[in-house]
């Protein structure tokens, strides 16, 4: 009797300390604040090292092989993410039939470019919208009463994302990095951004959400949540949602850190559109002449 009397106590003392594991665990990470009470999130941050090739394909994400061939190394486990859209589960842009073709001459044209429109718009030192901004290099967050704003390091791009509660500006309002609109939920930074530059006509003269032709249109939103989980770690979350281009909602995921550099300074950053654009259109003109035109790919199938 008393050996079962010791077990059970035991065993109540486990259960007690895993649940009290699991509570303390489930709780909100609780740091520093600033005056009015916001998590203070102040600083330098960069994507990480699960999110460093997605800017070129949000579909290959990190590590793809090309990115490994092009350093003369092999392709290698190192414990990332291999795939930063995780809805839906295939990772793969859920485009229209349309959208797909439209997607696929880009590609072409971005591989054997003979007009300037056939170049990619973050060549031609073009913004590059949200939520592709957060991809490119550091970034620094600056808090006010009222607003929040991130400043990039990649041609010294910002945005400004209003807290207090006020409307958007009108439809057709259309701007390179959207206008956005904030609130806190606890530990998480929500922003809804609408009101994206869109041309019809040409759709490289507006931002895409990478560099493999992921285009969209004048209706869409993207909901971006930026959840603070410990003093240097930022879990952050998109929901890309453009029901003209796509046949649902999508979602990419990735995790930012705050860059341990410390009081690191943004560089100076200069894009001049005209750097290699004679010699790309030129070696466009030689590929099309040998029949020899593919979809631009960062694979090597």
């Amino acid at each position: 009797m008393r050996v079962r009397s010791s077990f059970e106590r035991l065993l109540l003392a486990v259960l007690f300390l895993v649940a009290w594991a699991t509570a303390a665990g489930a709780q909100a990470w609780t740091g520093p604040r600033t005056a009015d009470g916001q998590p203070d999130i102040q600083g330098v941050w960069e994507a990480g090292p699960g999110a460093t090739n997605a800017g070129h394909s949000l579909e290959e994400g990190c590590c793809d092989a090309e990115h490994n061939r092009m350093q003369n190394r092999p392709a290698e486990d190192i414990g990332l993410r291999q795939q930063i859209i995780i809805d839906p589960p295939n990772g793969r842009v859920p485009f229209q039939r349309w959208a797909a073709a439209r997607r696929q001459e880009h590609l072409v044209n971005l591989d054997a470019p003979i007009e300037l429109q056939h170049i990619e718009p973050e060549d031609r030192c073009s913004l590059q919208g949200v939520p592709r901004s957060n991809l490119r290099g550091p970034m620094q967050f600056l808090q006010t009463p009222g607003q929040v704003v991130i400043l990039f390091e990649w041609v010294h791009a910002y945005r400004v994302i209003p807290i207090d509660g006020r409307p958007f500006a009108p439809a057709g309002t259309p701007l390179w990095q959207g206008d956005a609109r904030g609130r806190w939920e606890g530990n998480t930074l929500v922003v809804e951004t609408r009101n994206f530059r869109y041309d019809p006509a040409e759709y490289n003269k507006q931002p895409w959400l990478d560099s493999h032709g992921t285009f969209y249109s004048d209706a869409l939103r993207v909901v971006e949540r930026w959840k603070v989980v410990g003093p240097g770690t930022i879990d952050y979350e998109a929901t890309i949602d453009d029901p003209k281009v796509f046949t649902q909602p999508w979602k990419i995921a990735y995790r930012i850190e705050r860059l341990r550099q410390k009081n690191y300074e943004f560089l100076e950053e200069a894009c001049w559109e005209g750097v290699s654009v004679r010699n790309r259109l030129e070696a466009g003109r030689l590929t099309r002449k040998a029949g020899k035109l593919r979809p631009h790919s960062h694979s090597e199938q």
